[in-house]
């Protein structure tokens, strides 16, 4: 049997190295790029198929930074609307409007992921200079994107116990306060 406090070691593990397999990802492309122009510059010489492979790079670094930042729930977003309410329920209710589209957004793009690696995989697409497989390249897609349904998910029941939880009274007499998942960001 599996507990909560379990699944989340290993998700919290999961994150963790997501982190630096990001970190590292961004160091190789950098150094990459460094050395192209300093091989097209010092040496007068090319890397060729250089946009190749950072491009491939890259895209691993930015998808797995995307699922990150959905876990963290610290993706960019324009709270002029949210700002404006007065309740905290009422920031809540907004809240968990914003992560509903986020979900349907996010399944959608599953799915559509899902759809074009298939089509990589069927097709047996590959790079031009490298030839090494897309969909080695695009099998991070469908990965980010029901990552993110999932964190969406998480982030939607946090939400919906914080707009039940709006308004009731501790034996103080005070607001109850946030979530213990939210009082640790």
């Amino acid at each position: 049997r599996c507990s909560m406090k379990t699944l989340k070691k290993i998700n919290d593990g999961f994150i963790k190295v997501s982190e630096y397999v990001a970190f590292v990802l961004s160091a190789i492309v950098c150094a990459m790029i460094v050395w192209w122009a300093f091989k097209r510059y010092v040496f007068a010489s090319e890397f060729y198929g250089a946009e190749e492979l950072i491009l491939a790079i890259a895209f691993w670094m930015y998808f797995i930074g995307a699922y990150i930042a959905t876990h963290e729930d610290s993706h960019i977003s324009a709270d002029l609307f949210t700002g404006m309410l007065k309740t905290q329920k009422g920031k809540a209710i907004a809240k968990l409007i914003r992560l509903t589209i986020s979900l349907v957004a996010f399944g959608m793009l599953t799915w559509l992921s899902w759809e074009f690696l298939s089509f990589d995989i069927v097709r047996h697409k590959i790079t031009v200079m490298y030839r090494f497989p897309q969909a080695w390249i695009h099998a991070v897609l469908p990965l980010s994107f029901a990552l993110s349904c999932i964190y969406t998910i998480a982030h939607m029941v946090d939400t919906v116990i914080e707009i039940h939880n709006c308004g009731r009274k501790d034996e103080s007499g005070s607001d109850q306060a946030a979530l213990p998942d939210q009082e640790n960001k």
